[in-house]
């Protein structure tokens, strides 16, 4: 397994690891539920290094790159992030992305892990016809994500940039510490944050710096436990288990990061026919009435009959009730539909609710 540049940080720190996409990574510290509500709270702080980042530059590059994306990357402003999906000609999600447009006219990516190969060739195998440049970056830097309600107020400490001036999803180049990185307004936790990537020689030192600094207002490290946690309050939607190559955005909910009007992109003549025809099953978010935990393959039940499949689901820890994502048939695809999960043999009562889970 590969290990990031902070793997003996997470020792010292009694990290209990896993496996995750070939990378040995920290699941958690002190404890999943307690690290999720320092999140909630104050702030954590998270080694998301094993996220494959990409680097693209050319006269090209905003060109090429938007012909194999969803969203409109002409219309993104310089120094702003967006989310945004790879999809092949029968619009199967190859991978979401998250997408940074720099002032320079280059783009950086970044990828799921468990995807890395998979999205460099399929960038090689479309974008490299243009004059581009495509370079796997992701061992050079490292990439900390720094979230909660105190994240703000720790990095200030260790920047003279006034961190309020980048705002949600755009992004800039600090002084930390006298270090130059880059800082981003951006996170999967649904609280206010950073995604910060030093160089990977660089890294230690930014993480060591964050942890001193930030202890006093109640920060803690958090491992990929939390994070799944986290996400799953938002109803963000992880690959390999809400989205892959056999669901398309309209199925999973995420019409909204599809721009049809931009012109051609590889997929978009497939989900303009799935668009006409309708779809047949749509990805729902739903909570449970009675107890239980809901966990990815339980199957969903309606009036007797099974209408779908569990893709993601846990405990709430922030509202201590069980809360899971998971495909229906399209028919059951209404908020206050009564529905049950079938967990260890029984039907526990759920019902269709709306997204996110968690609303401050």
């Amino acid at each position: 397994m590969k290990q990031t540049p902070l793997y003996n940080k997470h020792k010292e720190l009694g990290a209990r690891f896993i496996e995750f996409a070939k990378w040995e990574m920290p699941l958690q510290y002190s404890g999943v539920i307690e690290e999720h509500h320092a999140v909630r709270k104050a702030a954590g702080l998270f080694d998301v290094s094993h996220l494959t980042r990409i680097e693209i530059k050319g006269k090209d590059a905003i060109s090429s790159i938007n012909k194999l994306i969803t969203t409109n990357l002409e219309k993104l402003k310089q120094g702003h992030s967006q989310y945004t999906l790879l999809c092949d000609e029968n619009g199967g999600i190859i991978d979401d992305l998250l997408l940074y447009k720099s002032p320079d006219g280059s783009i950086f990516l970044c990828a799921n892990a468990i995807n890395k190969e998979k999205v460099i060739a399929w960038l090689e195998k479309y974008a490299s016809t243009y004059s581009v440049d495509i370079k796997d970056i992701t061992d050079a830097f490292a990439q900390i994500a720094l979230q909660g309600p105190e994240a703000q107020g720790i990095l200030q400490k260790l920047t003279p940039t006034n961190l309020s001036e980048i705002k949600r999803s755009a992004f800039a180049e600090i002084s930390f510490d006298g270090i130059t990185l880059l800082a981003s307004r951006t996170g999967y936790t649904g609280e206010d944050g950073f995604e910060i990537y030093p160089s990977a020689s660089e890294t230690e030192t930014v993480w060591d710096k964050l942890i001193a600094t930030g202890a006093e207002s109640g920060l803690k490290p958090a491992g990929l436990g939390a994070r799944d946690t986290l996400r799953l309050e938002m109803g963000y939607l992880l690959y390999g288990h809400d989205i892959d190559e056999k669901s398309t955005p309209l199925e999973a909910g995420l019409g909204r990061f599809v721009s049809f009007e931009k012109g051609n992109f590889i997929g978009r003549a497939a989900l303009i026919a799935q668009k006409q025809n309708g779809i047949k099953r749509r990805l729902i978010g739903f909570a449970l009435i009675d107890k239980g935990i809901p966990r990815a393959g339980c199957k969903i039940m309606a009036r007797g009959i099974e209408i779908g499949v569990v893709t993601s689901g846990n405990m709430s820890p922030t509202l201590k009730k069980g809360i899971g994502l998971g495909y229906v048939n399209i028919e059951y695809d209404k908020i206050g539909e009564e529905i049950a999960v079938e967990i260890r043999g029984k039907n526990v009562l759920a019902k269709a609710v709306s997204l996110p889970f968690y609303k401050k």
